[in-house]
């Protein structure tokens, strides 16, 4: 099926997921892919494919997926996509991200939202939540996901002074599972991945993912308070 800004392609119980949102340069988040993202997390989530695993990555080499388009989603024009990364979450499928390319403010916290993170070590890939620098809070759950991946006071410290951190100092911090040297090695690990995973029953792989989130999540309350603080404030 067609969803706008993503490309899809199934293989073996494996959904490549494609974005390439040619309305922007920077691949950003916008009302587009939004609404073609909760097109498709509607579609998996009914379950009743073969889809196993859903890998995600961009068409854009410098961008995975930049920031949000504040001004679409500003009060009367839109709802901060909360309950979209959220669902991705609770998918019954193994979600996994390949970043080339930076993920800043919601860029990131859609690599939060998926349930595994690899990436090359090109100069390209930063990861930030940049909110703080304009007066906001990261409004998707960004910082609560971070503090339970990298521990409270390096969230404190990458969160507050905004600061971009690559792949190889993401690796080693536990931002991403893993750093890889080369594109080619990247997407070969994670193919190789998906593929297996993609060989269980797909009770096992959606029990198991509900006993890990039901530990590793931050409440939803609290994710949908943070948005509503950023409502306020801008």
């Amino acid at each position: 099926p067609s969803y706008g800004t993503l490309q899809t392609t199934n293989s073996s119980g494996v959904l490549n997921v494609v974005i390439n949102n040619t309305y922007s340069s920077v691949n950003l988040f916008d009302l587009h892919v939004q609404s073609d993202l909760a097109n498709l997390i509607e579609t998996l989530q009914a379950n009743d494919t073969d889809i196993r695993v859903v890998v995600f990555s961009s068409a854009n080499k410098d961008f995975f997926l930049a920031h949000i388009d504040i001004n679409s989603f500003l009060p009367g024009y839109g709802t901060f996509p909360v309950a979209l990364l959220w669902n991705i979450t609770q998918l019954p499928q193994a979600t996994i991200a390949v970043i080339e390319g930076r993920a800043r403010g919601i860029g990131n916290e859609f690599l939060m939202s998926c349930d595994m993170r690899f990436a090359s070590t090109s100069p390209s890939v930063l990861m930030s939540q940049i909110e703080t620098s304009f007066g906001a809070n990261p409004a998707e759950g960004g910082a609560m996901y971070l503090s339970r991946l990298i521990g409270r006071g390096r969230t404190f410290e990458y969160v507050l002074s905004a600061s971009d951190i690559d792949a190889v100092t993401a690796e080693r911090i536990g931002w991403i599972n893993t750093a890889f040297a080369t594109s080619r090695e990247l997407h070969t690990y994670v193919q190789g991945l998906a593929a297996r995973i993609a060989l269980f029953p797909a009770a096992g792989i959606a029990g198991t993912k509900q006993g890990i989130n039901a530990v590793s999540r931050p409440p939803r309350e609290a994710i949908v308070q943070d948005a509503q603080n950023v409502v306020l404030r801008l």
